[in-house]
């Protein structure tokens, strides 16, 4: 109704969220695994990452909903009512931040001194290297996810000839296994390690790149969900479970909190924000064939298990 302002106003709003989601993501990380036992660290860790698939499944779920509604009253004013809804979510989150408290990392680094005056210019000229594993681990999560959650939706009612309940509600079950699964994984992180359950994961979507399109391309509903579950349930999860813990474990106290943020959202932005895009694009450039996409997530998962590997395993190592 209101033409091109529409656009920008939903561009916009999205940047706000990014930066909102930035900023919060890193706290949340650090307030789970700084108070957590040093023993249970991954499992605290990944506890946060539940929020991602939560919100995804909240978030397809209500979609679903919605979508019973005949095509005209869906687009008139059904697509809308998950947004107005989601409005309960921030004041939620508003009161939650008001009674947390600093960890006691912080308070201890805050009270020694060994606080950065610039937090950003420490982290780069100091810590670039864990920046850098930060962002090389971060590509393999983010953009295969944005595949299997995002992507896929418009692929297979685009592309193939399933409808789009029957997608929405493949990504549902998806997500809720990887819900599941993320703090199994989390917890069998703090008895394996980290880099074990990162790279199995990561080995595990990398052979798997081709296989997930072709059970798409049966045309099956059954292998629909198949594939959405095995991609994001057990391959995607133990990837996702570990991440923050690793990150929180390769910074120093004094700039923990930029340190996971930045490489996290760098990682982000390069791989999962570009992910749909990229996808659509080598579809529409070589003839709507997946095996350009299908190269695209093993080169994430190549270039993150580079990334891992540059880093010693983390499992026992002191926070302070």
């Amino acid at each position: 109704m209101i033409g091109v302002w529409a656009p920008i106003l939903l561009i916009t709003l999205r940047c706000i969220q990014g930066l909102g989601i930035g900023g919060e993501w890193g706290g949340a990380l650090l307030l789970a695994v700084e108070y957590s036992p040093k023993k249970k660290r991954g499992l605290f860790g990944s506890v946060p990452q539940m929020g991602v698939t939560i919100g995804m499944l909240m978030g397809t779920l209500a979609i679903s909903v919605m979508s019973l509604l005949p095509d005209e009253q869906f687009m008139a004013w059904g697509w809308r009512v998950p947004f107005v809804l989601s409005a309960v979510l921030v004041f939620l989150g508003l009161w939650i931040r008001k009674s947390l408290d600093e960890t006691p990392s912080f308070k201890e680094a805050k009270e020694s001194g060994n606080i950065a005056k610039f937090p950003l210019f420490d982290t780069f000229r100091y810590h670039w290297r864990s920046v850098l594993i930060a962002v090389g681990a971060k590509i393999v999560e983010t953009g295969p996810f944005y595949i299997f959650s995002t992507f896929v939706i418009a692929y297979t009612t685009t592309y193939l000839t399933f409808d789009r309940l029957t997608a929405l509600n493949a990504v549902t079950i998806g997500t809720l296994a990887a819900t599941l699964m993320i703090p199994l994984m989390g917890s069998l992180s703090d008895k394996v390690g980290r880099k074990p359950v990162f790279i199995c994961g990561t080995i595990g979507m990398i052979l798997f790149a081709f296989p997930y399109f072709y059970l798409l391309s049966l045309g099956s509903t059954l292998w629909l969900f198949v594939a959405t579950v095995v991609a994001l349930g057990v391959f995607w999860a133990p990837v996702t479970a570990v991440l923050g813990t690793m990150f929180s474990e390769i910074f120093s106290a004094n700039v923990r909190y930029t340190g996971v943020t930045v490489g996290y959202q760098i990682g982000a932005a390069v791989a999962g924000g570009t992910a749909p895009l990229l996808a659509t694009y080598l579809l529409n450039t070589f003839n709507n064939s997946s095996v350009p996409i299908s190269l695209y997530i093993i080169l994430a998962g190549i270039i993150s298990i580079i990334a891992v590997l540059a880093t010693r395993e983390t499992r026992h190592r002191e926070l302070d």
